[in-house]
């Protein structure tokens, strides 16, 4: 099995259930009803436009990305995997670009409903942060995910692997989009997306090393 045919079952599977996709906006359309109750404009109140953002693509994005090897667990398909005639980093490489996929429909979704429920502003230099930020979320949550899809809480530890690697993500993602939506100026967002990509870059190349492990099982 090559890289292209994992990519294309990976890929079928989705297209044929859409539960990731429908999973995500669902669970971005429940939080902006229960934020819809609190708040209406947020074209002035940046800390709030903020969180509007964060909060719905971290979550949706994390449980997109929980969900594919939990999946391939539930079924019993883990142990075919294994034994494919292919490296299993084909195989971890190949859920997470898929989660990358649903992770930036639904980051779209997110950008639509924050901006004509909120009056957001939404900016191109906030859509590359996200966007940048969003590949980050996407591979940690596919990695911690595939650790976690064996255990039998798997729903409490994936939240407790992803937060501490998430960490640096989230602080200087949160920071930079505060800058944005303050409308401070270009020059202080740029270095944190130089940071974001370092670190989605930091992560890729953690996560290629560890797929053979994680995949590997007991």
């Amino acid at each position: 099995m090559s890289f292209r045919h994992a990519l294309w079952k990976d890929a079928r599977r989705e297209m044929r259930g859409k539960e990731g996709v429908q999973a995500g906006l669902v669970l971005v359309g429940l939080f902006f009803v229960v934020f819809l109750f609190a708040h209406g404009d947020l074209s002035r109140e940046p800390a709030a436009a903020a969180v509007v953002l964060w909060v719905p693509i971290v979550f949706a994005a994390a449980a997109v990305a929980g969900r594919g090897f939990a999946a391939e667990a539930d079924r019993g398909t883990l142990d075919l995997l294994r034994s494919a005639p292919a490296p299993l980093v084909v195989h971890g490489v190949s859920r997470t670009l898929i989660d990358l996929a649903i992770g930036a429909i639904v980051m779209a979704g997110t950008v639509v409903l924050a901006r004509f429920l909120f009056n957001v502003p939404v900016s191109v230099p906030l859509l590359v942060l996200l966007l940048v930020a969003l590949v980050g979320i996407i591979v940690v949550g596919s990695i911690a995910g595939a650790l976690a899809s064996q255990a039998r809480a798997r729903e409490l530890l994936l939240p407790i692997l992803m937060v501490p690697l998430l960490a640096p993500l989230l602080l200087g993602g949160v920071r930079a989009t505060l800058v944005l939506l303050d409308d401070r100026g270009s020059q202080s967002w740029g270095p944190a997306v130089m940071v974001l990509v370092g670190y989605d870059l930091v992560m890729a190349g953690l996560a290629w090393l560890l797929w053979p492990i994680v995949l590997e099982g007991d």
